[in-house]
């Protein structure tokens, strides 16, 4: 009952998704890498039949686009139209910020927008993003859920070098390198970047008093000292 509540309450944005022709596994030396097979015809153009002039390529990268591994693991959705934590399998591809999640029963694999979910102890918060007249989501890590938040996008991207002729041993044809950026959100309002710099989280909070200006006496700083600095902060908040 709880699962065709929630996805009355997405409103529509549901869509099933296909097979994927990449596949995430670990090597014998416990490293994440993706395969992915696809047919190359003559001209250069991808196709997902075979035919006579196509022939069956292989390639393998370094890593995953997905956050986990597996990529996917037990977790929980949740929407405003629900007051109910929906759980399901998730997998979380952090390089197009696109969830999926698979019901009890249910292969099916249903590309989602939720307004939050978590995942092993994770929780993943949105904002809605508009561009092109479309809407969408973007999801984002709490590290920190007082008065202010801390937060933390993550982000991936398939690095492709070029092939040299002393590179032809390396068994991959690419990286997933992964981004971290941090933020901090008040009042609800847009979450704004912030280095792990004193002056960076300085120029995000206000403070007339000074108080978190005295707080703070290291000029860079780590995540556990942001999120630290961000509670002192809430401290003396009204």
């Amino acid at each position: 009952m709880y699962r065709s509540l929630f996805l009355i309450g997405l409103l529509g944005m549901l869509s099933l998704r296909g097979l994927s022709q990449c596949v995430v596994t670990q090597d014998a030396q416990k490293r994440v890498i993706t395969t992915c097979r696809y047919y190359d015809s003559k001209g250069g153009f991808l196709m997902n039949r075979p035919d006579r002039s196509q022939s069956m390529t292989q390639v393998t990268y370094l890593g995953s686009e997905y956050l986990t591994f597996p990529v996917w693991q037990p977790g929980t959705l949740e929407t405003g139209d629900s007051k109910k934590s929906i759980p399901c399998l998730i997998a979380f591809n952090i390089a197009t910020n696109v969830v999926k999640c698979r019901f009890e029963g249910d292969e099916q694999e249903y590309e989602v927008q939720p307004d939050a979910f978590t995942v092993n102890d994770m929780r993943f918060i949105s904002q809605v993003s508009e561009k092109g007249g479309q809407t969408s989501r973007v999801y984002y890590k709490v590290l920190y859920a007082g008065k202010t938040r801390v937060l933390k996008q993550l982000r991936c991207n398939l690095i492709v070098p070029k092939r040299e002729a002393y590179t032809l041993d390396d068994p991959f044809d690419g990286t997933f390198r992964r981004q971290k950026t941090y933020f901090i959100q008040r009042n609800n309002d847009r979450p704004r970047t912030v280095s792990l710099s004193r002056k960076s989280v300085l120029s995000v909070l206000d403070d007339p008093a000074s108080r978190l200006d005295q707080y703070l006496t290291q000029r860079k700083l780590d995540v556990l000292q942001l999120v630290n600095a961000v509670a002192y902060y809430d401290g003396f908040q009204e």
